[in-house]
């Protein structure tokens, strides 16, 4: 990355660090860049509210001035205004809410793309807490929700309050006692989404919280569909689901009812308050202090007074919607890395490199037994080691330590003899490619899919890698060749040609440091014998840590690492072990099938 994409991106980890999203006031401060068009939106709100107002007050007025004995005379010139006004209603509707949906979206589409910014910046450690399709509800359904706010409530907000100020303004010409009347009515309506606030807020933070819940659950049945099916486990899952969607409908179920008794208050209060304007408005017309004319003006503006109001107040009994999605936002925005970039430092990646562990020592979290101890082992440039083991002995962990996923707890892990923690992310990335078990292929075309791993690579280097990791004949023979579309997780593909397909990544990657994570498993012979081949290729003259089971993928390895509980135990390669009948010994005799990463 280049020093001003990384000072961009150090800019934008400090505004990430500000934005708590614990209240409405955080987000009115994300509204900051966009105040232009905020305020474009708020006053052509408050004019589309005048002038709906406006215009059928005009017209009442009218009606009074006939239904007095006006003539027409009388009420010919207002009528270019009453046409005025509506068009003008007309347009600044538009104006508003294009202006209103303008910046609510473009702020959308910065809190997707900050938001997974954070989690690419927390993974992997914060996937071990939280399910994916948790945390792909909060990047998609809590960010749609906070455009309620950005749209609907922020600038509505203003326009509720600026509109009844200036209708009570024009009331108070007519007769101060109609503003007076209406005073307290307005600021009931306000006050009461606030009755409900405690009430609202616990619900609306269970209710998004079971509605991630939802997501996770149904992501979980389409990623294992064929599981389900296989173990013939669909009465079960549906269970499940019905299960959380049950514990989902009774959170919308109460959420509902407040809702329902809060929108109740709300028309009782409007409603009473029309009834007072009516009874006040007719005694000051029988007691002569207010012409007759007047009397259809005041009900049509009385009745208008508290339409802004109500839209916010109604807006406001979802604000308990809004703040859970704001939190749930927040909280992965906040969260705070395992593992800090604070590295300067950078290895040229076309150099020989040495991968050295120092008495490396680790754990998951603190109350958890340490899963390695005291480790220590090197890989010299162009050497492979194979970390040998039983599940759960480090092996995993030891690559997870050298690409920092984690730190250590103590010791250190060098690349030609630099700690990998005085290393920039970028810098440390760049030197490794990983060739996993499990490949993940992109819903996208093959070519775009290899050159994930160099984006800048031309056609031919895309072929030629696909050539090395003996997949080209494979991908001529599809009908549109390199343009085929994988398909979602690479499903369309065997297991042996994805692997290979992961294999053609990394040779167009050309990292210095390869790691094969149990790249051989689960293949069958002939796709084991084409991956073995294109592997042997793809280790020529890089450093190698291979992660493996299978006795074919580490006896021919340079050197073997053999762990027990964490600790090293043996040290060498497979003939000199086999010859000690030692620990490694007794794994490839009695306890190969067992071995596993």
């Amino acid at each position: 990355m280049s020093k001003g994409g990384r000072g961009m991106e150090e800019k934008e980890n400090k505004v990430f660090k500000k934005l708590k999203l614990d209240g409405f006031d955080e987000l009115l401060k994300y509204l900051a860049p966009y105040w232009r068009g905020m305020t474009f939106s708020i006053v052509s709100g408050i004019l589309h509210h005048l002038l709906g107002i406006l215009g059928p007050a005009l017209g009442a007025y009218l009606v009074g001035i006939a239904v007095t004995g006006g003539t027409r005379s009388e009420i010919r010139p207002y009528l270019p205004v009453l046409g005025l006004l509506v068009l003008g209603r007309v347009l600044m509707y538009y104006s508003d809410m294009w202006f209103a949906h303008e910046v609510a979206f473009r702020i959308l589409v910065d809190f997707r793309v900050k938001l997974y910014h954070a989690i690419e910046r927390i993974a992997p450690a914060y996937l071990l807490k939280k399910r994916s399709g948790e945390l792909a509800a909060t990047l998609m359904a809590d960010v749609e929700v906070l455009e309620w706010f950005f749209a609907h409530t922020a600038g509505a907000f203003l326009v509720a309050v600026a509109v009844p100020a200036i209708i009570l303004g024009i009331l108070f010409q007519i007769h101060w006692m109609l503003s007076l009347v209406l005073l307290p009515f307005i600021f009931l309506l306000f006050s009461i989404p606030f009755w409900f606030k405690k009430e609202a807020d616990q619900q609306g933070s269970e209710t998004r919280s079971r509605l991630a819940a939802v997501h996770g659950e149904a992501i979980d049945g389409i990623q294992g569909l064929r599981e389900i099916i296989s173990f013939n486990f669909k009465a079960g899952y549906r269970n499940r689901l019905r299960k959380f969607s049950d514990d989902l409908y009774e959170s919308q179920l109460s959420y509902g009812k407040r809702m329902g008794v809060e929108g109740a208050y709300l028309n009782a209060v409007s409603s009473l308050g029309m009834v007072c304007i009516l009874g006040v408005s007719a005694v000051l017309i029988l007691q002569g202090q207010m012409d007759r004319q007047w009397f259809p003006v005041v009900i049509i503006m009385a009745a208008n007074i508290f339409s802004p109001i109500l839209e916010v107040a109604s807006m406001g009994r979802n604000f308990s919607i809004i703040l859970a999605a704001g939190q749930r936002v927040g909280s992965i925005l906040e969260e705070k890395a395992i593992v800090e970039d604070i590295g300067k430092k950078e290895i040229d990646k076309t150099e020989e490199v040495k991968v050295a562990f120092h008495n490396v020592s680790f754990s998951y979290e603190k109350d958890l037994p340490e899963v390695l101890k005291k480790a220590s082992f090197q890989v010299s440039p162009g050497e492979t080691i194979a970390l040998v083991g039983e599940s759960g002995v480090g092996k995993t962990t030891s690559i997870n330590l050298l690409q920092r996923f984690w730190d250590v707890n103590e010791g250190q892990i060098t690349i030609n003899g630099v700690d990998v923690r005085d290393l920039s992310m970028d810098a440390l990335r760049s030197l490794i490619t990983v060739v996993p078990q499990e490949i993940y292929l992109f819903n996208m075309s093959i070519r775009d899919n290899i050159r994930l791993s160099n984006p800048t690579a031309t056609d031919k280097e895309v072929e030629e890698a696909a050539k090395a990791a003996y997949i080209h004949d494979f991908i001529m023979s599809l009908p549109e060749g390199y343009d085929t579309n994988a398909g979602e997780r690479g499903l369309k593909m065997s297991g042996g040609q994805r692997q290979r397909l992961a294999i053609a990544r990394a040779f167009l990657k050309n990292s210095p440091i390869l790691i094969l994570d149990e790249a051989l498993s689960s293949l069958d012979t002939e796709n084991e014998r084409l991956v073995q081949q294109s592997l042997n290729n793809l280790r020529k003259g890089r450093t190698t840590l291979i992660v493996a089971h299978r006795l074919s993928t580490f006896k021919e390895a340079d050197g073997l690492v053999v762990l027990q509980e964490g600790k090293i135990v043996e040290v060498g390669n497979h003939s000199s072990l086999v010859q000690k009948k030692g620990y490694y010994y007794q794994l490839v005799t009695g306890q190969l099938s067992s071995i596993a990463v």
